[in-house]
């Protein structure tokens, strides 16, 4: 943690709409905010707002490896590269010391400080024109994206989330000096979780609705806190939460022969909540997945596994598994300049969240017509089981199939506890380790995950 925290924030670039370069972090005074004075006025904080965005892009967060390594680790893609600590994840033999966890780790901790300082600033700054409740409520919904990823990946317990298990360190103040930075031992999990969810539920009543493409509004931090009370095991909370995003006529699904499109065509009526990258602000994702042929370093693709789980006629099954040159990638990403955007939620995951919630509760045919609204878009014939054993099973299933390359598989594992379900036999790699150097820089105050 110290590693991390004292990386203090000082420079947010403004030249850009959420740059990516995380180099460009560094240009100097007159591009730059000095966080050590505060934020103290309306351009300051929306300067750091951006700043706050910004942590999301990085290669090691939505940027490409928060999400591409999960789907490693569960078998949506196998490891073609040479990166030994990319082969960890697709061995799911991962060592305390890998490079990988402890970027993540660091990347998502400069997130939450980014965040922490703009809600420290914002309610200080006097000018009628800007809405402070907004601004703290797109900062509020990013610290707890930032705090639920956290826990997530390295946090709760092997058979699920919200029953007792491990947290990581909170931080709710900016990190602005060595002191500010120590190492703090790790939350409980109802601990981490209650920032998370007083951070949403802010968030959801303060958000405009409109706040500009790749921006935090009151449908995104909805359909987020759908997201939260299905990992949380609320099931009655995620379906009413999901039907309210389904509810808003701004948002529809595409046809299915339009599948690929979601991805090919930025910011579609399917999105609710995507990541920016453009040619002045780019990402790796396709230069990891296309071989060097295509200009790119073949470090990942598509798993036999997951082409074999699509039923005959899927029509996600071309944008899944390429068939084409080149073979076994994704048309989810396909720009090997680095332009592609990246999916954070959208509305057929609210279909499938309330779906799930309703046969979690009982309420088959509730369940069943929304799984058959992905299942018809995906060209597929409607199930007609109302048994919720088998209509949990088949979302399952169907998440799978649906959100792979999007990083959901993982999570889903994790919430559900079947990790025998990939191969996994060994309890404890169901919480990813905390970085060896965290814990030896902690003098004994950050506890090691059992089993590392």
């Amino acid at each position: 943690m110290k590693n991390n925290l004292l990386k203090i924030l000082a420079l947010i670039v403004v030249v850009q709409f959420f740059p990516a370069c995380e180099s460009n972090l560094e240009i100097e005074p007159f591009t730059a905010l000095d966080a050590a004075v505060g934020f103290k006025t309306k351009q300051d904080v929306e300067a750091a707002l951006l700043g706050s965005y910004n942590a999301l892009q990085s290669a090691n967060y939505y940027g490409l490896r928060s999400w591409a390594l999960g789907d490693l680790y569960s078998g949506t893609l196998i490891h073609t590269g040479t990166f030994p600590s990319w082969a960890q994840f697709a061995n799911r033999n991962l060592l305390a010391n890998n490079a990988e966890i402890t970027n993540m780790w660091n990347t998502i901790y400069v997130g939450v400080n980014r965040a922490n300082n703009v809600i420290a600033s914002a309610p200080g700054v006097n000018d009628p024109s800007f809405n402070v409740n907004n601004a703290l409520a797109e900062a509020r919904m990013l610290r707890s994206l930032h705090y639920f990823t956290l826990l997530t990946l390295y946090g709760g317990s092997p058979n699920g989330f919200n029953q007792g298990g491990v947290g990581v360190p909170i931080f709710t103040t900016p990190t602005l000096t060595a002191g500010d930075a120590a190492a703090k031992p790790r939350a409980t999990e109802a601990e981490v979780w209650q920032i998370i969810m007083d951070d949403v539920n802010f968030a959801v009543q303060n958000a405009s609705v409109n706040n500009g493409i790749g921006r935090v509004n009151k449908n995104v931090a909805n359909a987020l806190k759908a997201r939260f009370h299905l990992v949380r095991g609320e099931w009655a909370q995620a379906e009413a939460t999901a039907s309210e995003v389904i509810a808003q006529t701004r948002y529809s699904l595409l046809p299915g022969p339009d599948f690929a499109n979601i991805f090919l065509t930025k910011n579609t009526s399917e999105t609710i909540w995507e990541l920016q990258f453009d040619a002045n602000n780019t990402n790796s994702i396709a230069f990891f997945y296309y071989p060097v042929a295509q200009g790119g370093r073949n470090e990942i693709t598509s798993s036999t596994a997951l082409r074999d789980l699509h039923e005959p006629g899927d029509q996600r099954l071309r944008v899944n598994v390429t068939t084409g040159t080149p073979a076994n990638k994704t048309l989810k990403y396909t720009r090997v300049a680095g332009e592609d955007n990246v999916q954070i939620v959208r509305l057929a995951e609210m279909y499938l969240i309330r779906a799930e919630a309703a046969a979690r509760l009982g309420k088959g045919e509730a369940a069943l017509a929304d799984l058959n609204v992905i299942r018809k878009r995906a060209g597929l014939p409607e199930l007609t089981t109302t048994d919720s054993n088998e209509l949990v099973d088949a979302i399952l299933r169907e998440r799978v199939i649906e959100f792979a390359h999007e990083g959901l598989r993982w999570l889903d594992i994790r919430r559900t506890g079947r990790l025998t379900s990939v191969g996994i036999t060994q309890e404890f790699r169901a919480l990813w380790p905390i970085p060896e150097r965290e814990v030896d820089t902690s003098a004994g105050t950050i506890a090691q995950n059992n089993g590392y």
